[in-house]
């Protein structure tokens, strides 16, 4: 992080913004000592850290700042930011006036994201694929990381359409893997996890 943050300095400074003062934003989730990593990592870096925030704070702050003339002072306005990501999701409420952000309430799940449905898709394909052909890609580690590969961008592909291809050619033992999904089949079988 220290390495990072002090790529991220020079960048700054490049564009003419020498501030040696920050604030960074860290996950909803993070431990006392995750906390505290973070701001040992600004001291390595030659960055004085004069704040930490949490980040689902850092987003109602920016969407506060940037919403002033669209906000009531007696009627607040009440925001739920959701932040889905690869690998953990965030939920916060917040409320709005011109003059002040509150937060309600946040809570996060630090693995709960889409690798999960990934996994759920990889599993279901992998034991398809073992049946038809005696072999399972998901015990191998070239096989496993190009089916991983093509099932995150099938369910990219998943979010805007209603169905798509997934294919990975001479997956293993030369064997072809080409399977057809619908979004509903992958909205079925990720309801558990939803839920």
């Amino acid at each position: 992080m220290a390495f990072y943050l002090k790529r991220a300095k020079t960048y700054f400074e490049k564009a003419g913004m020498n501030s040696k003062d920050i604030v960074l934003s860290v996950p909803t989730y993070a431990s006392n000592a995750e906390r505290q990593a973070y701001l040992d990592a600004a001291e390595i870096a030659g960055i004085k850290c004069i704040k930490l925030i949490n980040e689902s704070t850092a987003i109602a702050l920016n969407y506060g700042f940037f919403r002033k003339n669209d906000l009531d002072e007696k009627k607040p306005k009440k925001v739920c930011f959701i932040d889905f990501g690869h690998s953990k999701s965030t939920v916060t409420f917040a409320s709005f006036k011109p003059s002040k952000t509150t937060i309600i309430c946040s809570h996060s799940n630090r693995n709960l994201g889409g690798r999960q449905f990934d996994y759920l898709l990889f599993n279901l394909l992998g034991g398809e694929f073992e049946k038809k052909y005696g072999c399972d890609p998901r015990t191998a580690p070239k096989p496993r990381l190009r089916m991983l590969e093509a099932i995150e961008k099938v369910r990219k592909l998943l979010t805007g359409n209603k169905e798509a291809d997934i294919s990975c050619e001479s997956l293993m033992e030369d064997e072809d893997f080409f399977r057809h999904i619908k979004r509903e089949e992958l909205e079925e079988l990720i309801q558990p996890v939803i839920d």
